[in-house]
């Protein structure tokens, strides 16, 4: 099908059944999400233009400035597509067996973290933020590039455990910690063996993410200091 004729279909003639129509807005979006991150990854954010990404996806410039207006709203689709949940638990698990919640988050995010072009599209980010510090903005304020929205599904969860009792945060010298606090300190144990390798080494090959030990570890480490035993 030419571009022209995409363009047809996704404007959505009378000819165009409705089941149809939809089927080429998606396509056309996955092609442009796939292409944008190709180039970004290739040849960086600020050298990759609207038009190139347009021309690889095999979209007008018309269908494409209709659904991202700007390269910093197609970025920003791009970093959301990358962290997209599309695992067993749309939502946190219920509190109440802090054991079974932590190893299932834990999990999903060992494959959020693996999955092929984050640790490249962090990079990216690192190396391009100090000459573009609005990637900062695009991306969310608060946004860590090894976690994504990932973060906030953890917090709520554990803010959930610790309202049921089953965890407690206090620090060593026995003050009170947020979730939030906590919530990186397991993130970060399950990424400094996933990814953060990868941001320094080309050469890492990762675990791989079915493998258990790894987060095992963090939830029996995580127990054995907030777990309250209830």
């Amino acid at each position: 099908m030419s571009v022209a004729d995409r363009d047809r279909a996704e404007s959505g003639g009378d000819a165009c059944q409705a089941g149809y129509h939809a089927q080429i807005k998606a396509e056309n979006r996955a092609r442009i999400i796939r292409a944008a991150r190709d180039l970004f990854l290739a040849r960086g954010y600020d050298k990759a233009s609207l038009a190139q990404i347009a021309k690889e996806a095999r979209v007008s410039t018309g269908t494409l400035f209709k659904r991202y207006p700007s390269k910093a709203a197609l970025f920003a689709a791009v970093t959301s597509e990358q962290w997209q949940l599309d695992v067993e638990y749309a939502e946190p698990p219920p509190p109440g067996d802090p054991r079974y919640g932590l190893d299932h988050i834990g999990r999903d995010y060992a494959c959020l973290v693996s999955r092929p072009g984050t640790a490249a599209l962090c990079r990216l980010i690192i190396t391009e933020l100090p000459q573009m510090p609005e990637l900062a903005d695009i991306v969310g304020t608060g946004f860590a590039i090894d976690r994504g929205p990932f973060f906030d599904r953890l917090r709520d969860y554990l803010d959930a455990e610790a309202q049921a009792g089953t965890l407690d945060f206090r620090s060593a010298d026995g003050q009170p910690l947020s979730a939030s606090e906590v919530a990186e300190q397991f993130l970060g144990m399950i990424c400094s063996q996933f990814l953060w390798p990868q941001l320094v080494r080309t050469d890492f090959v990762p675990p791989n993410p079915t493998d258990a030990a790894i987060v095992d570890e963090a939830v029996a480490l995580m127990l054995s200091r907030y777990g309250t035993g209830s």
